[in-house]
């Protein structure tokens, strides 16, 4: 990986059985990167982090945020950064701190 790629984390429930009608965390995601990916290009590095899964656990910080209650999920981190910890995923929000972050 490149040394000034910013590293985008979106922490999500475990995928559960839903309505079919509806759009289901994969599909969330994969949106959500896409669009990240079409404005950021090679600046970002995006990753999708289930709780308890094995990345969660080798994220620390994560785990800190959530047993502190400072979070929520679903979130997202910004090289290791809170930048969207609401109910739902805030796009702008994280835009804006991918932005900043390439600014500095």
């Amino acid at each position: 990986m490149k040394p000034n790629v910013i590293i985008v984390e979106l922490f999500t429930i475990p995928q559960a059985a839903c309505d079919s009608g509806k759009a289901n965390w994969t599909q969330m995601v994969e949106m959500i990167e896409r669009q990240l990916t079409i404005k950021f290009q090679n600046a970002i590095s995006f990753s999708h982090i289930e709780f308890m899964s094995e990345q969660w656990f080798a994220n620390p910080k994560a785990s800190e945020l959530l047993e502190n209650g400072e979070i929520n999920f679903p979130f997202v981190l910004v090289d290791g950064e809170i930048a969207s910890a609401d109910k739902k995923i805030n796009v702008s929000k994280v835009t804006r701190a991918i932005q900043q972050k390439l600014q500095q």
